[in-house]
């Protein structure tokens, strides 16, 4: 990283000059990649995609310590839902900035930043999946179901998730291809990528699996009533 070692005093004349920094445009991933040497970055772009291309600069840069946190497709007074890989990455980048390895850089746009957060949306234990893990298929939908996924007949598409006999198949929205898992009573025996096109296996997975909501505000049976 040459030309990040050209601003060395950078992290430390900052604060000391009333926090503003002027550059051109090509060298602000730059500075700011090497601001977050120091200390963490909230930067808050004027776009959504000026946001992406600040992200990805200085991802190529400084590695994956880089969160990009999306702002809803969606106004508030449309009649319509916000994609639900969207609001999974919102929910899953809070859990990132909150965890004991917190990112170095937050990206967001304006949008971003201002549309709310439900307070405890981190206080939800999310779903943890593995082979040879004792977990009750039965409590399992019903916390899929909680957290937003469809059922249906067949898994088609994100958020959606289906069940025949020891076998649950599910569309997690943060993943490129859905996961079935294999049930010998209440132990997970297999999980495996598929494809949607002919339902057919293809990878297996050896690690953890966690399952983010695929809303935000999530209502409980307490609340409906």
């Amino acid at each position: 990283m040459t030309l990040l070692s050209a601003f060395p005093d950078l992290p430390i004349a900052a604060p000391h000059n009333g926090g503003e920094i002027v550059c051109i445009n090509s060298m602000r991933s730059y500075v700011l990649a090497s601001l977050s040497t120091n200390t963490p970055l909230l930067v808050i772009a004027p776009s959504t995609r000026i946001a992406d291309e600040l992200s990805d600069e200085i991802r190529s840069l400084i590695g994956n310590h880089v969160i990009n946190f999306p702002a809803w497709e969606t106004l508030p007074h449309e009649r319509l839902s916000p994609k639900s890989d969207t609001l999974t990455t919102r929910i899953k980048s809070l859990h990132q900035i909150n965890s004991s390895k917190p990112p170095k850089v937050i990206i967001t746009s304006i949008r971003g930043a201002l549309q709310p957060i439900v307070s405890d949306i981190l206080d939800e234990e999310l779903i943890s999946l593995a082979l040879d893990k004792e977990v009750s298929m039965a409590k399992l939908i019903e916390r899929l179901s909680y957290f937003g996924f469809t059922r249906t007949d067949l898994v088609e598409k994100r958020g959606d998730f289906a069940v025949r006999g020891g076998i649950l198949d599910l569309f997690p929205s943060d993943h490129e291809h859905p996961i079935r898992l294999d049930f010998f009573g209440d132990v997970v025996e297999d999980i495996q990528y598929f494809q949607v096109s002919d339902q057919r296996t293809y990878a297996g997975i050896k690690g953890e699996v966690i399952i983010y909501p695929g809303r935000e505000l999530l209502i409980s049976d307490d609340v409906k009533e």
